[in-house]
């Protein structure tokens, strides 16, 4: 009787572990990656891949300071990620209904200060299945025809702030001189260059070591247009 009673105990203990989702933190993990590689996900949150994959293997697990952070950068609540109790996810209203609003800025020339004009919505699961996270989003309306055939006047770009690392010969947005512009980059030594597709338009040139008017703001990874 007395074994019975220990193995119900350690039974019951065990059970206690498993409803809280102490033992299973690398699988609850697994579903924050939500199909993202180990890589990826490292990323997104700043940790290294090797520091991710212990976790997901099981062999470490993370300090408070560092279950804040992925959390904050998942949109997830901690007490979820940490005990396993509680909703899953933590989404903003218009996400639960499956819309999102991303803040939409103009590149008109007369603009001496770079602020939202509107907010652009677009469908939650698009989202997640492109692996953005929705606060690293915002929406360029283009003016002018200095990237075309590439991008027309009115178009609409999304631009990942989280990817800012310039890489030649792809699309950026970037804010020089008061002005939000939307261009290629390129490396040329001391030198970077904001190309535009459209020949009519000069390359501007500017200097590495002189970039206080320049700031970029991300990749642009969607374009929108009217077909008519």
């Amino acid at each position: 009787m007395a074994n019975n009673e220990k193995i119900m105990s350690e039974i019951e203990k065990n059970q206690i572990l498993i409803d809280t989702g102490v033992i299973t933190f690398k699988d609850r993990l697994v579903l924050v990656l939500e199909g993202l590689s180990g890589n990826a996900f490292a990323k997104k949150v700043g940790m290294s891949e090797a520091v991710i994959r212990d976790y997901l293997s099981g062999k470490t697990y993370p300090s408070l300071n560092r279950l804040a952070i992925i959390a904050q950068k998942c949109h997830i609540p901690i007490e979820w990620l940490v005990t396993g109790k509680g909703e899953c996810r933590l989404l903003p209203e218009t996400e639960k209904k499956g819309c999102i609003y991303i803040p939409i800025y103009n590149t008109k020339d007369s603009d001496t200060s770079i602020s939202p004009i509107e907010q652009l919505p677009f469908d939650a699961s698009w989202m997640k299945y492109r692996g953005f996270n929705y606060e690293d989003l915002m929406a360029v309306w283009v003016n002018g025809d200095s990237m075309e055939p590439t991008i027309s006047n009115h178009d609409i770009i999304v631009i990942n702030k989280s990817h800012s690392k310039p890489l030649d010969g792809y699309l950026y947005a970037v804010q020089y001189d008061d002005q939000l512009l939307v261009k290629r980059i390129q490396n040329q030594g001391h030198n970077l260059a904001l190309l535009s597709d459209n020949s009519k338009y000069p390359i501007i040139v500017l200097s590495k070591n002189e970039m206080q008017n320049f700031k970029i703001l991300g990749f642009a990874v969607y374009i929108l247009r009217d077909l008519h």
